[in-house]
């Protein structure tokens, strides 16, 4: 009779419980690809409660036209016109970078630069302008914001003949391949083989010269509501807190455990001796 006493007990407790509805997130692809994103979107559920579904991940441009359509409760994606305009648009508010990734130089396997033996990303840009290898810019716009970092913050510079440039997005490494040169790509893609080339090797520096900016917002109140707005800001705040950070801080891509591919919010400062190829 007691445990049947308990067992209704229970039973009232679970029917009177409320359930939280899943936060609708949008995710920029590399972070679903590679698994980081998952392991945020648990840690935040086992400290808050509240689950998390990704209702779209990919590109900018289909993260930017689902959320025109739908009430998002967070977007996440690299800091562009993308995200900003979804914000000056009325439909994302607090914009807040909260990680970073990074590119990579990736050259052919012959290395006629000599990338292998530079201690750091300064050396090897060097050796790159000092080869007179190829340099192929594709049309990325990660690749171009990228370039001009290193073109302003290192000083590095090309001679007119080295400097390609392409319009595609794919294919490119055959292009460089082809050239016997080098480009950038982002590390994400390159280990998890999204775009590949036998004869492409990459050259991973850790320098934030070659790290671009996330953002995350979360969507106006007048869209959300006032309940799904507060937790959508609490997401958003547990994405900057410590716990959060550890994560991805800590974060590898399974398979690569030597190369880091998201950097927390202070990422070291300068160039470092921290250089692998693969």
């Amino acid at each position: 009779m007691r445990r049947l006493f308990l067992t209704v007990l229970f039973s009232a407790a679970l029917l009177g419980a409320e359930t939280v509805p899943p936060l609708r997130v949008a995710v920029i692809g590399g972070m679903t690809m590679s698994g980081m994103w998952q392991q945020i979107a648990a840690a935040f559920e086992a400290a808050r409660g509240i689950p998390v579904d990704v209702v779209v991940s990919g590109p900018k441009s289909e993260l930017d036209a689902y959320c025109r359509e739908h009430p998002v409760d967070l977007v996440t994606m690299h800091a562009s016109d993308t995200i900003t305009d979804l914000a000056a648009d009325g439909l994302f508010e607090q914009l807040t970078p909260w990680t970073r990734n990074a590119q990579m130089l990736l050259g052919h396997r012959s290395d006629p630069a000599g990338l292998t033996g530079a201690g750091n990303l300064k050396e090897a840009l060097a050796k790159l302008s000092a080869s007179e290898a190829p340099f192929l810019v594709h049309a990325s716009g990660g690749t171009f914001e990228v370039f001009n970092a290193l073109r302003t913050k290192r000083e590095w510079h090309l001679s007119p003949e080295q400097l390609r440039f392409t319009p595609a997005k794919r294919g490119f490494l055959r292009e460089t391949a082809a050239l016997e040169g080098y480009t950038l790509f982002g590390v994400i893609p390159f280990l998890m083989q999204k775009q590949h080339h036998p004869q492409i090797r990459g050259f991973y520096f850790d320098d934030p010269a070659l790290m671009r900016p996330y953002l995350a917002a979360i969507g106006s109140e007048t869209r959300l509501g006032a309940a799904r707005h507060a937790r959508a800001d609490a997401l958003l705040a547990f994405l900057t807190s410590p716990q959060a950070q550890r994560i991805v801080q800590d974060f590898r891509i399974d398979g690569h455990p030597g190369y880091p591919v998201f950097y927390p919010l202070t990422p070291n400062q300068g160039d470092n001796d921290v250089s692998r190829t693969h």
